[in-house]
């Protein structure tokens, strides 16, 4: 990845984040507002960028630290939720395609594998290079509010039934299809990327793991995006290969999942949660 695909690819990150803002207390928001949150707020989030010792990473990194990508994330979320102590959201070479939430530290962990993953593998789905930037900007917000959840759970000790990956898949669904506007897309791309990257079956294939198949990540994502809108979303059915027995539950779903996310974060939050997305050009 050249100096110049990265400069690209974080303009158009930057011009999603415009976007991404809080908003006071307009009763019309679906995340509602309230006068008493669950304890003091005396933590924050904090962007660290870890150690690298291959240069294409240690010079994405530094691009990514003058352009305040997610020192600016940082700062919305911190507008958002409270924290009883510091959260660190940590950028760094990792060795594998990853990113994770570390219970013992509580910290996120951004491996820069990922990101060039989401480059390589999105290049191959579509036309230009301008829709290459998009789709690695979108993917990246939605990794990093599902691992974002993982991250709530822990913290604020959070009660929920069923596998937790599933759970925080729900959550990132929740937030940007309940954002309006374009913010469903990110929602999309994550779900296209784990079509693209889902593995074969076969024999030895680890059914144990944690994470859901790709394939049906790429399916429940597709279901409660169309479930939060059905009308707006209908050619989801048949286009992107939604089966119609599926869909017919689809908007049920949504409603719980938003339902159950709106009830047990609204004691952490100091604003109303709201994403939106701004149209993303090259210059």
């Amino acid at each position: 990845m050249n100096k110049k695909k990265l400069i690209i690819l974080i303009v158009s990150i930057i011009l999603i984040l415009i976007g991404l803002y809080y908003v006071g207390t307009n009763q019309n928001n679906q995340i509602n507002s309230y006068k008493k949150t669950a304890f003091e707020d005396t933590g924050d989030f904090k962007i660290v960028y870890g150690k690298t010792q291959d240069p294409r990473y240690t010079e994405y990194n530094e691009t990514l630290k003058n352009s305040q990508f997610f020192e600016n994330l940082a700062v919305f979320l911190n507008e958002v939720f409270i924290l009883q102590q510091d959260f660190p959201i940590i950028l760094q070479q990792c060795d594998t395609i990853n990113a994770f939430y570390n219970l013992e530290k509580k910290e996120i962990i951004i491996c820069d594998e990922l990101l060039e993953s989401f480059s390589q593998n999105f290049a191959y789905i579509v036309n230009t290079k301008e829709e290459v930037d998009q789709a690695v900007a979108a993917a990246t917000y939605f990794i990093l509010f599902h691992e974002l959840g993982h991250g709530l759970i822990d913290v604020y000790d959070l009660t929920y039934s069923g596998r937790e990956e599933d759970v925080v898949d729900q959550l990132a669904s929740v937030i940007f299809t309940s954002s309006g506007g374009d913010a469903p897309k990110i929602a999309i791309t994550g779900a296209n990327y784990f079509y693209i990257t889902g593995s074969e079956i076969g024999p030895g294939y680890a059914f144990w793991d944690e994470h859901a198949l790709n394939q049906q990540r790429y399916y429940n994502i597709l279901c409660w995006v169309y479930g939060s809108d059905p009308e707006r979303f209908n050619y989801f059915v048949g286009t992107y290969g939604l089966p119609e027995d599926r869909a017919e539950r689809c908007q049920y779903e949504y409603e719980k999942m938003f339902k159950f996310w709106n009830t047990t974060l609204t004691p952490y939050t100091k604003a109303q949660l709201k994403i939106q997305i701004k149209p993303v050009t090259n210059e």
